[in-house]
């Protein structure tokens, strides 16, 4: 007898549309960019609904600014990001049955598929890299030895939400938020063997 794969999947079409925005500057000391970008996903499956709804990468707005400098043996550099939160499903109400051996069974019941949002994403990132050079300052052909970095991940410490986790306990649902990494420092030193 053979294993039917379709049980374990469903059949479905979407479509996304958008358009983005981007102003550049890479020339001079001073480089970055800015970008916009305004958008929609939706999915359409017959088991979840009649009609569209939002598939999982639905942002709507996306916000970008990266910037760079380079001073002498230094480069630094900054970006931000700001997004609208992603769609997700959530339980919106739980009870707890006894089988006939006596046993207990929790089950939940959910909202809409995607028909809620996670809060806004947005996060700032900062780093510095000094070149190592070998040789004399006064030979112009110095070789790079490498460099020595610092970097700071998600500066003012924003809790951003990767995702919700819920877990039922005694017919109450119990709501947990999983969130991105705080803020994160980095120190990298980079060496070049040749």
């Amino acid at each position: 007898m053979g294993v039917n794969y379709n049980e374990n999947f469903f059949n479905g079409y979407g479509y996304s549309r958008g358009i983005e925005f981007l102003a550049q500057k890479n020339s001079g000391n001073l480089n970055g960019w800015i970008s916009y970008t305004i958008g929609e996903a939706k999915n359409h499956f017959d088991e979840y609904s009649d009609k569209y709804f939002p598939a999982n990468q639905n942002v709507t707005h996306e916000f970008k600014i990266v910037g760079l400098y380079k001073y002498k043996r230094w480069d630094f550099s900054a970006n931000w990001i700001y997004a609208t939160g992603r769609p997700y499903t959530a339980p919106s109400g739980a009870y707890t049955i006894t089988l006939l051996d006596g046993t207990t069974q929790d089950f939940f019941t959910v909202t809409s598929k995607n028909s809620i949002r996670l809060p806004d994403y947005h996060r700032l990132d900062i780093s510095a890299s000094y070149r190592l050079l070998m040789g004399r300052r006064s030979d112009k052909r110095r070789r790079e030895l490498g460099s020595v970095s610092v970097s700071l991940f998600n500066v003012y410490n924003h809790r951003n939400i990767w995702y919700k986790q819920y877990t039922i306990a005694e017919g109450e649902i119990i709501e947990t938020n999983i969130n991105y990494l705080g803020i994160t420092p980095n120190f990298t030193l980079s060496l070049k063997l040749r």
